[in-house]
């Protein structure tokens, strides 16, 4: 048996096929009827629409077949997506390249074989729409001219699918902007506004005067701590600014961020210890987008610090076999049960003060979720009332 080599293009390929969410998805309607009009046109009692996945064929649709899936050494598919046009195989047990394939000597020992690669409209081919036969033969012209049609009407499905997914993340994205326009951002703005009613009225004293202007640039800084935070959120879930992977050496990652911190941390007399497991041996890099990390890992420390005071932050870091765990730990005041309940819930997010009474409109938790989620990894979080909070991290290694 041969198997097929993976194409020059093949990480791209499968970012490709990630981004139309199709993986493991239902059965649907209108793919069922494309694999039983295959199946009609070329006269075959099997067919399937099917995606080649990193080590794995998927079918999201089929006819006479009733795996969802096959390892992809074994796949047919798997070499059809190294061309853009039809491969054929007219008798597999006889062909040096499948003779010994398990699809073939064992169930559902499949003889003809004709797959259309299904090419996106920027030219990924992501899987093959399938004609296979328990018998030798071949196709008619006509039957293989609709094969190519109806493999780009599968394509049509994929777009009308991803459109879909895009307009609906739209409509969600609007829709919480418009609730930080309408509560979070009018806040700050009403604050600013009362500073500037005081000034004009000429009632302040010179002292008070530089009490107020004080109070505004807290007003302001965390106003622009939280423009900055939306607006770095909001154009990664527009896609208007792409994932820029590489590798991230994390003893340099946590000490660049301690010193970033170190101001804030000393406005709050509180201490930032780093944890980076065993001092022997270097602990491998890990890759992923750093900016999306430093944002994380940074908005987490900083809700550590704003709810620590003369304490202490942790920030732990270990490199496990499937990626690293980031844990950031403080011995401040802590969450009840309730509050943990509806952390990372959008309608109900937290409002709290922190320890010096600074304002917070529980956006950047919700924030970094979303941030950590779209690298595949998982946030979670540890706390009691009066006793402390773990964040804790977990981002896969994206060389694996």
């Amino acid at each position: 048996m041969v198997e097929a080599p993976y194409p020059v293009d093949e990480e791209d390929r499968l970012k490709k096929l990630g981004r139309y969410e199709i993986l493991d998805t239902a059965t649907e309607q209108d793919y069922d009827d494309i694999a039983r009009l295959t199946a009609e046109i070329c006269n075959t009692p099997l067919s399937t629409i099917s995606f080649v996945d990193r080590d794995r064929q998927w079918f999201k649709a089929s006819v006479g077949i009733q795996t969802r899936e096959t390892s992809r050494d074994v796949a047919f598919c798997a070499h059809t997506i190294l061309g853009d046009d039809l491969f054929t195989v007219k008798d597999a047990s006889t062909d040096p390249r499948f003779e010994d394939n398990p699809l073939v000597t064992i169930d559902p020992r499949l003889k003809f074989y004709a797959g259309m690669p299904l090419v996106t409209p920027d030219g990924f081919r992501l899987g093959a729409l399938c004609a296979i036969d328990r018998v030798p033969r071949v196709l008619t012209p006509q039957q293989e001219e609709s094969l190519r049609i109806l493999s780009r009407h599968v394509v049509h499905l994929l777009e009308l699918r991803y459109s879909r997914n895009q307009l609906q993340q739209l409509s969600d994205l609007k829709s919480r902007l418009m609730s930080i326009m309408a509560h979070d951002l009018r806040s700050p703005l009403a604050s600013i506004q009362s500073i500037l009613n005081l000034f004009r009225s000429d009632r302040l004293q010179p002292a008070e005067q530089q009490e107020v202007l004080d109070e505004l640039g807290k007003v302001l800084d965390g106003t622009k701590y939280l423009l900055d935070n939306v607006i770095g959120w909001a154009s990664r879930s527009l896609e208007t600014t792409p994932f820029e992977f590489s590798d991230i050496d994390l003893p340099a990652f946590a000490r660049e961020l301690a010193d970033s911190m170190d101001h804030d941390l000393r406005k709050k007399d509180n201490a930032l210890n780093l944890d980076l497991g065993p001092s022997t041996g270097k602990m491998p890099a890990i890759r992923s987008d750093r900016n999306i990390l430093v944002f994380v890992i940074r908005n987490l420390l900083a809700n550590a610090n704003k709810f620590t005071s003369q304490g202490v932050i942790t920030l732990h870091i270990s490199r496990e076999i499937s990626g690293a765990v980031f844990r950031v730990c403080d011995t401040g005041i802590g969450m009840s049960e309730q509050q943990q309940n509806t952390l990372f819930d959008w309608s109900t997010r937290s409002r709290r003060l922190g320890t010096s009474g600074e304002k917070g409109a529980g956006l950047a938790l919700l924030f970094c979720r979303d941030f950590v989620g779209r690298l595949g990894g998982t946030l979670s979080v540890e706390s009691s009332e009066g006793a402390g909070t773990c964040m804790n991290v977990a981002i896969p290694d994206l060389t694996l």
